[in-house]
């Protein structure tokens, strides 16, 4: 599934479904109708299915959903988490889960240990839900090597998710690597988060670097690597609209497309 990640703000609007709809008019394909990356707040699980999440399905959006429970790994959080995607199940949205997504930025875990033992004391709620746990790591040039080594085996993810952005790439961080040592591992490969500028502030992107950074992604497509899928982000973060595509005649337009249907033709 190819999709794009697309908040009511980024088109001063309320509802999801309808800046999901202007997304996809502007681009050309039905991609934020099809797969969204949808973020939980720290320790902040839910009840059930919220207006976003609702308005979106009723479309037929499947979700790659990121969940952070506390870091104490509380007892109380596990049943949080259990009843959370119970009610999800029930309510017959369609969806992964992506477990604390870019856990190895700076100023997330501050080891190796305590992420995996987070990864070990949480991933068997969402595995017993019948949910699939993916491993969703950011892969910034600093990251990268975490991501790596981060990578958890006990219990196994059943999906890698990649947030890997045309600044990473910009900067010299590549992911054939970790997408090797996906495949060595049996897990199949997306990508939760591409697009023009992870580092939101970045101002010194250009044309010629994103279409070099598409070609690559497109490459790795036609590899095979991206067996699950990839998700744009084109939306605002805290005010910040680098990435919102905000008409037909946006120039990233193009690229969107090609790569979004490289990974389709190859999955």
């Amino acid at each position: 599934m190819t999709g794009v990640i697309v908040k009511p703000e980024a088109y001063r609007l309320t509802n999801a479904l309808t800046a999901a709809r202007i997304a996809d008019g502007f681009i050309g394909m039905p991609l934020a109708t099809t797969i969204q990356k949808l973020y939980r707040k720290k320790g902040e699980l839910g009840t059930g299915p919220n207006a976003e999440m609702i308005q979106l399905a009723s479309a037929g959006c499947h979700f790659l959903l990121s969940v952070r429970p506390s870091q104490t790994l509380s007892g109380s959080q596990q049943s949080q988490l259990k009843a959370y995607l119970t009610a999800l199940n029930r309510a017959g949205i369609r969806y992964r889960v992506a477990l604390w997504a870019e856990m190895d930025d700076v100023g997330q875990f501050p080891s190796r240990q305590e992420w995996l033992a987070y990864w070990r004391y949480y991933a068997p709620i969402v595995k017993a839900a019948g949910v699939r746990c993916a491993y969703d790591p950011g892969c910034n040039l600093q990251a990268l090597p975490r991501a790596m080594a981060w990578f958890p085996s006990n219990p196994a993810p059943d999906e890698l998710w990649i947030d890997y952005y045309a600044t990473a790439f910009q900067s010299g961080a590549r992911i054939d690597k970790l997408l090797a040592q996906a495949r060595a591992a049996g897990v199949q490969a997306g990508l939760a988060e591409w697009g023009w500028a992870g580092n939101l502030l970045s101002n010194n992107m250009t044309m010629h670097t994103w279409n070099a950074y598409c070609e690559y992604l497109i490459h790795l497509a036609q590899g095979g690597n991206f067996k699950l899928g990839a998700i744009y982000y084109g939306s605002e973060h805290e005010g910040i609209r680098t990435d919102v595509i905000q008409s037909a005649t946006d120039p990233r337009i193009p690229m969107i497309r090609n790569v979004s249907s490289a990974v389709r033709a190859a999955t």
